[in-house]
């Protein structure tokens, strides 16, 4: 099954027990809470690379792992 961007940015940061802001904090400045609002409540919200960097980095969330879960070729944990 294919994800958004944004559903899978709110299931790691719930994963990890972190709210918006606390993203946004870890983030140093990075991400603010309104792009991670954003990005999980806009089903079209599509980031630039930078941005999809920062999120997959701050996250810690291997990169092979984000991209297999948008081609929804992940295992569903």
């Amino acid at each position: 099954m294919r994800h958004s961007f944004g559903s899978i940015v709110k299931a790691y940061r719930e994963r990890k027990r972190l709210t918006q802001l606390e993203l946004a904090v870890k983030s140093k400045g990075e991400l603010s809470t309104a792009t991670i609002s954003k990005a999980e409540t806009d089903p079209s919200y599509n980031p630039k690379l930078t941005t999809f960097i920062k999120f997959y980095k701050i996250m810690d969330v291997p990169f092979e792992e984000i991209v297999a879960t948008l081609e929804g070729t992940a295992d569903d944990k």
